[in-house]
């Protein structure tokens, strides 16, 4: 449990920051985004994308599988925190067909991350 924990607590300090699972910056809003009334509305700024506009789909973020040798997070199937962030992680946003110039990947972690938390629960215990 303490991995886990230590797992989304990185995937959430990380998309705060603005960063994919992969350390590289999300891509910006569409310009018909950024003049949109949703957009306005939201109180966004067009260089402050972090996912977290009202912080509900990172702070649902769970373990939904933890098994000896097994460790899987992610958000409840059918919820509306599942939803938004496929549409993240796709760049679908609405639409049928994802983009990977709008996708934005933050769930996961690289191998050299996972293994260096890896290493802290293993120090600790």
């Amino acid at each position: 449990m303490e991995l886990a924990d230590l797992v989304i607590e990185h995937i959430v300090d990380r998309t705060q920051r603005g960063l994919d699972k992969e350390g590289k910056k999300f891509p910006g809003y569409s310009p018909e985004y950024v003049k949109s009334l949703d957009f306005k509305i939201a109180g966004k700024s067009k260089g402050d994308i972090n996912l977290t506009l009202s912080g509900d789909m990172l702070a649902a973020i769970d373990i939904l599988n933890d098994k000896p040798g097994l460790l899987r997070i992610g958000f409840e199937k059918g919820s509306d925190e599942n939803a938004r962030a496929d549409g993240n992680i796709r760049g679908t946003y609405g639409s049928d067909t994802p983009s990977r110039k709008k996708a934005r990947d933050f769930l996961g972690l690289p191998d050299k991350v996972l293994d260096k938390l890896i290493g802290r629960v293993s120090e600790d215990g």
